[in-house]
């Protein structure tokens, strides 16, 4: 199985498309722009964010904040360096408000297996690509600044009891070079 980086992004524009709110509109189509940075590897998401971002990533333990933009700017730049920006969103649930935007549905990321092991993680081969997989809800929280809507930050609820990692077969690794070319904005 392929990750498949444009699915997050069709669906967002999907229910862009449908919302007939220019501010949530707004927010939206930040939210297409924040996932397309992400997945490319492009330093233009934090063009996406208010100035002093704050995400909350809870797994069932300890929860990870971060603070500011400095801390959220190491989470990708680490992410980006780890081969990790891969990411394919099949959402199934979203809705927006006044104050943001809330969805859920599965999150899947193709990860170096070096990556894994490098998190203590054990994988059959560390040299191969794995498909990891979990249920995720997520909130994004949003500002107006100047006449722009702004990411304020993430609030990721992770179920990690219906979480997979699967081997992937050489052909199915989808590089970022692959990815940039392959990038269409529907």
């Amino acid at each position: 199985m392929k990750v498949d980086i444009s699915k997050g992004w069709k669906q967002y524009t999907a229910w862009m498309d449908q919302e007939p709110d220019p501010k949530r509109k707004a927010m939206i189509h930040n939210m297409r722009l924040h996932h397309k940075y992400e997945c490319l590897v492009d330093p233009a998401i934090f063009d996406t964010m208010v100035p002093e971002p704050v995400y909350e990533f809870y797994t069932g333990g300890e929860p990870t904040i971060l603070n500011g933009m400095e801390q959220v700017q190491a989470f990708y730049y680490g992410n980006w360096e780890a081969g990790a920006s891969l990411v394919d969103l099949e959402v199934t649930r979203c809705a927006t408000n006044d104050w943001g935007a809330a969805c859920d549905g599965s999150f899947y990321q193709q990860v170096e297996g070096s990556s894994l092991v490098a998190q203590g993680r054990d994988v059959p081969d560390p040299s191969a690509h794995y498909l990891t997989h979990v249920r995720m809800s997520w909130f994004f929280p949003y500002e107006e600044i100047d006449g722009e809507m702004k990411l304020g930050g993430e609030i990721c609820y992770i179920d990690t009891s219906d979480h997979s990692l699967i081997q992937l077969d050489p052909k199915d690794v989808l590089t970022l070079e692959e990815a940039r070319e392959n990038w269409v904005d529907y």
